[in-house]
């Protein structure tokens, strides 16, 4: 069965049906991903015969300005096809795209990641640490393209992947062509995340240095200075060739006794402790119980609730490791909040 064939068939559309639903099961009365549930069985057959004669047109996106925040949603029906096109991907890739990839499905995710980058710090003396610069916006459209054209062998499955890469976008009322980037809450665009940089994880294979991915965040362990200055100057290679750029402020390269940030921790040879993001997010929301007046058992409940998350997923041996204190990361004119969190954690 073709690549296209399986992304219509029963099997893959019933399972992205299933996801959208759920995804938008709190959708508004006027969402219309309830017009697609009422006539999916209508709609289905219409919708596979589109996919297999390679004539299924995705919608323009709609750009939305929420808080300060700008979300691209694509139509009910538009999202359904491309998570069909993600879950056959995915399968397809599976065995292509380096291990080394961590925020892929099986690959154990973040916590997987930051648990063996831990574990390989004292086989190495130096750390070379960064991630792109702005990467959903900056991915280069035809690099992707070149790039799954060597990967998947279904022109239709490219055809489709192409009309969401190269997308029209609707910002009210006023309609662009989109020249760069992917755009952020796809289910197809953590793939194609992971497809992009995968230049950078053959060249570290290659290496055989110590390398771990997750999205576009990477870390590589040296255990000599001249070794890591030639990691570095390949991936400056990479990164050159696929016009993106190391992020200036989430770029650290030097000895891995310093320490470290990675996903949220601060890694260190004698253990991992919360990075100051990280404490700062979980002291925000802990602010905002506060002022809204909640007791101090519903404060409790989510900083311990916050600590079980913190420590959950790395191994057993790490965890022992594992140190971070709220009241620390408190400002000081805030003495009854940090009496508080200081009961609560103690």
């Amino acid at each position: 069965m073709s690549l296209i064939e399986q992304v219509a068939s029963n099997e893959i559309l019933e399972l992205a049906f299933a996801w959208l639903c759920k995804r938008r099961g709190q959708a508004s009365h006027n969402n219309d991903v309830w017009i697609l549930r009422s006539r999916w069985d209508e709609t289905k057959p219409q919708l596979q015969r589109e996919l297999r004669v390679g004539c299924y047109k995705l919608s323009p996106t709609r750009r939305w300005h929420i808080e300060g925040e700008v979300l691209e949603v694509w139509s009910a029906q538009d999202a359904l096809v491309l998570k069909a096109v993600s879950i056959v991907l995915e399968r397809e890739l599976h065995g292509v795209l380096s291990p080394r990839c961590f925020h892929l499905a099986g690959r154990g995710g973040a916590k997987r990641a930051v648990s063996e980058v831990f574990q390989a710090l004292p086989k190495n003396r130096f750390v070379f640490r960064t991630d792109v610069k702005s990467y959903y916006a900056t991915i280069d459209h035809s690099c992707l393209i070149e790039l799954l054209q060597k990967l998947v062998p279904d022109a239709d499955v490219i055809a489709l992947v192409a009309q969401y890469i190269h997308r029209t976008v609707s910002d009210g009322g006023i309609y662009h062509d989109v020249k760069k980037g992917i755009c952020l809450g796809c289910s197809l665009s953590p793939l194609m995340g992971a497809v992009y940089l995968k230049p950078i994880d053959d060249a570290m294979k290659k290496s055989g240095l110590f390398y771990a991915r997750f999205m576009d965040d990477w870390v590589i362990l040296a255990p000599t200075r001249w070794k890591l200055r030639a990691a570095i100057r390949i991936v400056n290679q990479c990164m050159t060739s696929l016009k993106v750029e190391k992020h200036p402020q989430k770029t650290f390269i030097g000895l891995i006794q310093r320490g470290f940030d990675f996903l949220g921790y601060v890694l260190h040879t004698n253990g991992i402790r919360a990075a100051n993001k990280t404490v700062k997010k979980a002291i925000a929301r802990v602010r905002q119980l506060y002022e809204q007046g909640v007791g101090i058992t519903r404060i409790d409940d989510y900083v311990r609730r916050w600590q079980r998350w913190f420590r959950s997923g790395l191994t057993k041996s790490i965890k022992k490791t594992v140190t971070f204190s709220f009241p620390s990361a408190i400002e000081s004119d805030d003495n009854q909040l940090r009496q508080l969190l200081a009961s609560t954690t103690g």
